[in-house]
């Protein structure tokens, strides 16, 4: 009998001994994001352990416990194994059919429960030994948050700026809403109709956000929480929440309510929040509650600005003692860290990310935008370790570690696992993620309905009727890393986005799921737009030192080819190529460039004062649109790439006239292809000479050689030329020349380039002169809108609804504004349909393509698409409302 009994013990302690290893319950390691395991061990070079296939791509964190691991695909799936040999325990697939993807909120573990919230609206609470269900919160909208285990409750957040309280075993403590504390809305916060009650007929602001999008985060009993481009500070009281404090980011380039994209608390309760507001500017800035005060900092070296070189962050900070490490998409200087004694950020791996780093002993480990995972030596000395995964997707979430194993999520669907004795081959089996699962559906589905570039058609017209219709209602919303600054672009079923950061990604027209990504380096501030043509994406990218024009394959991103060209394709030129029979045709300029600038082209906010004697410096990246003239070496060109090779066919060079070639704009009429470009309103030829403002010519898109030109006329900047009915449209943002402060839309006839009228004065004409049925349409900055008659040129409506720089298209009889507005100009200018309110800047409306409404933000990192009428009426009043054939 001693005998079983010690046989017994012994076969306890050792069942005991292989669960008691190392755990990992929560995003980032702890409450409070830190990211930081100093404790754990890790030795290079590690092996592939076992890679498991999962139902989509992945873009959370795992978590480990008792020697199981969990992880949540973006599919909404839950699946439990066996660690580190990844044999399968269970799986457990969440409600919301094909809208429940994109799942960002990572899986937590509280005693014995598995925590995590969905897409489609629902929160989870498993057995986490058994995968049965213990409870199921339906909360109506997504979760994109992972929930936080502290102080033995569990805390989550919904997308709608709602934040709850549990207990391990999912019994509900307290409810704290943001839009009724905070804002005091007491509507339905994702209808558009009553937005527009709440206010009074007026369009929504930034300072009506409330979205919750990205991570938050606790210490002890306080909760901080991003949402509505405010920071909050939760305390919980036992049975209800009690506000600590509110803040926002202290005004920097501009006032408005910054995005937030990453939180973080350091040991001593201090908040890092990585945060944009507008065109690059932004850094991780610091918060810290001192009784009733907060007091705000800065981690030095983090600010990127319009005028600097560097690119933003998008993913919360790692943070050890008083040293900061941070991620971001930027190749060379992937991952840096900010300590007080370094006069400068340290760079301690190259590859570019999204992801946040994890901090393991001595190490940095996170994963690239490149498909691999980096093991990178705090010390800053020795190459970083590197592990390819099988099909170079890229690697979006944190990392966990334990047992000197690490355990990551990959977008190309599976599950890794290294260790340090691993023999497993690398996956073969592609899950063929690019494959559209929901096609379009609908009567506008077909081709003849896509928006495929930028401005609607490669006549400029940015105009469509796809029968729009109050009331709108949200299909799906997601989340992105970068900023933008185009209008979306559809094809093929799928949206594509290029961020001003290098990435292009496309999504599911109907559901919004994350089909592929890709990220190309050396790009930086660059707004230019894809194009789709026949299951061909183009797109030109740029940053300080290169340039290239990419064909990708729509349907996979995989690179077709590539060809150079120059110039600076930022928030003046967002126009992609346009396409005739096989060429396709792009326009730019030559010429150097700095971040910032040299002698009169430094970068500037407002006009030019008194002109210099001579133009010479260096013309600033993102250059102002008040430019009087342009440096000597900026060569306007237009080339014609074959679409098959990218191979040069032809290059047309206009130098002899001006110099320039960044304002400039190329529109399609049949089989002439037409050109207008902006010298400046002082402009000086090559030899510094006065020269013409500008030129406008009709080119053979074969050939290119000039049927015509004219000096008399162009576009003046931050404008593209357009047309329709033989007619050409001008317009822009400065005077013609210096003899006028007035603005003008000029009409050209097509077929030889002569004045058919000068319109009445405007404040200006950005972006593009839209084309409708009855009118054109131009737009300020500022606001101050036009309605101009498109026969005789007379004004027939002037309105403002105090718009910034918003890149309108119409959708007849509505103009499409930020935040999906409506403005029915049918007769008159009446808002009809605003919000909800997703972004705190207004650069950016949205557009009609294949009977939806596609809305991305461009300072908040959030995409939309909005159904309408009796489509939107009869769909069931959650976010996302259930796809009609799963109802």
């Amino acid at each position: 009998m001693a005998t079983l009994i010690r046989i017994c013990v012994v076969v306890v302690l050792v069942a005991s001994m292989a669960v008691a290893g190392e755990n990992w319950t929560q995003f980032k390691y702890d409450a409070r994001r830190s990211g930081d395991a100093a404790d754990r061990q890790l030795t290079v070079p590690l092996q592939l352990v076992a890679a498991a296939p999962l139902g989509d791509a992945v873009f959370t964190s795992p978590a480990v416990a008792d020697g199981r691991v969990y992880v949540v695909d973006g599919a909404g799936t839950a699946w439990c194994f066996e660690s580190p040999k990844l044999q399968l325990r269970w799986k457990f697939d969440a409600k919301g059919g094909a809208v429940n993807c994109n799942n960002t909120s990572s899986p937590a573990i509280a005693e014995g429960y598995l925590h995590f919230g969905t897409m489609a609206g629902w929160y989870y609470v498993l057995d986490r030994r058994t995968g049965k269900l213990v409870r199921e919160i339906d909360c109506g909208e997504p979760i994109f948050s992972s929930p936080v285990v502290s102080g033995g409750r569990v805390y989550f957040a919904t997308l709608g700026g709602k934040v709850h309280a549990l207990r391990p075993d999912g019994t509900h403590c307290w409810t704290w809403d943001y839009v009724a504390e905070r804002l005091n809305f007491q509507g339905n916060r994702w209808s558009a109709a009553d937005w527009l009650k709440h206010k009074a007929g007026n369009r929504v602001t930034w300072r009506d956000q409330f979205v919750c999008a990205r991570e938050i985060a606790a210490y002890g009993n306080t909760l901080v929480v991003p949402v509505g481009g405010e920071i909050i500070w939760l305390e919980d009281a036992g049975e209800h929440p009690r506000l600590k404090a509110a803040t926002a980011i202290p005004p920097y380039a501009g006032s408005e309510r910054a995005a937030d994209f990453g939180t973080s608390i350091g040991p001593d309760g201090t908040v890092y929040q990585q945060w944009h507001r507008r065109d690059n500017t932004g850094r991780v800035e610091t918060l810290r509650l001192a009784g009733d005060k907060i007091v705000t900092g800065h981690v030095p070296g983090t600010l990127t600005a319009q005028d600097m070189p560097d690119s933003l962050g998008f993913s919360s900070v790692s943070v050890r003692g008083n040293q900061v490490f941070r991620c971001r998409p930027e190749e060379g200087s992937g991952l840096r860290r900010y300590a007080p004694d370094q006069q400068a950020p340290e760079v301690l791996c190259a590859a570019a990310s999204i992801a946040s780093p994890v901090l393991v002993g001595q190490w940095a480990v996170y994963g690239g935008l490149d498909g691999r995972l980096y093991v990178v030596p705090l010390a800053g000395q020795g190459k970083p370790w590197l592990f390819a995964t099988a099909f170079g997707k890229p690697i979006t979430a944190p990392v966990c570690l334990c047992d000197g194993h690490i355990y990551f999520g990959c977008e190309d669907g599976y599950l890794y696992v290294l260790g340090p004795q691993g023999t497993a081959p690398l996956p073969t089996d592609d899950l063929q993620l690019t494959r559209v699962r929901t096609p379009l559906a609908g009567k506008l589905a077909g081709a003849e309905h896509d928006w495929y570039t930028t401005f609607g058609d490669f006549a400029n017209t940015n105009c469509n009727q796809q029968g729009i219709e109050p009331p709108l209602k949200l299909k799906w919303i997601r989340r992105y890393e970068g900023t933008f600054k185009h209008l979306p672009v559809c094809g093929g079923g799928r949206m594509y986005t290029h961020t001003a950061e290098g990435q292009i990604f496309a999504v599911e027209q109907e559901t919004g799921r994350l089909l592929w990504r890709r990220f190309f380096p050396g790009v930086h501030a660059c707004y230019t737009a894809p194009l789709y043509h026949k299951e061909r994406l183009l797109v030109p990218q740029a940053g300080l030192d290169q340039a290239w024009l990419r064909c990708l394959d729509a349907a996979t991103g995989k690179l077709l080819w590539q060809a150079p060209f120059s110039g600076s394709p930022s928030w003046n030129r967002p126009q992609p190529p346009v396409i005739y029979k096989n060429l396709a045709i792009y326009m730019f300029s030559s010429g150097k460039y700095a971040a910032k600038g040299t002698g009169i082209f430094v970068m500037r906010m407002g006009p030019v004062k008194q002109l210099p004697d001579s133009n010479e410096g260096i013309s600033s990246w993102l250059f102002s649109n008040d430019n009087p003239f342009y440096p000597r070496d900026h060569r306007p060109l237009v080339r014609a790439y074959d679409l098959d090779t990218g191979q040069i066919v032809w290059t047309q060079d206009f130098s002899r006239y001006g110099s320039g070639g960044d304002h400039a704009g190329l529109c399609l009429l049949g089989d002439s292809l037409y050109y207008s470009c902006f010298f400046g309103y002082a402009a000086r030829d090559q030899q510094g000479r006065p020269s013409p403002n500008g030129i406008t010519a009709a080119l053979d898109p074969l050939t290119g050689n000039v049927k015509w030109l004219t000096t008399q006329y162009s576009t003046t900047g931050g404008c593209a030329i357009s047309g329709a009915e033989g007619r050409l449209y001008l317009g822009g943002y400065n005077q013609p020349h210096l003899q006028t402060e007035q603005r003008y839309i000029h009409c050209l006839d097509a077929r030889d380039g002569s004045l058919l009228w000068r319109s009445e004065p405007i404040r200006r004409a950005s972006n593009v002169v839209t084309v409708g049925p009855r009118w054109v349409f131009a737009a300020a900055y500022g606001g101050d809108s036009y309605l101009v008659d498109k026969h005789t040129g007379k004004i027939t409506k002037q309105f403002s609804f105090r718009y910034a720089c918003t890149r309108f298209s119409l959708s007849f009889p509505y103009l499409l504004g930020t935040n999906c507005d409506l403005i029915d100009v049918s007769d008159g200018a009446k808002l009809v349909s605003t919000g909800p309110p997703l972004d705190p800047r207004e650069c950016v409306g949205s557009i009609a393509s294949n009977g939806r409404l596609y809305f991305t933000s461009q300072a908040g990192g959030m995409q939309a698409c909005q159904i309408w009428g009796k489509e939107a009426a009869a769909c069931a009043d959650r976010v996302p409302p259930p796809m009609q054939s799963e109802k």
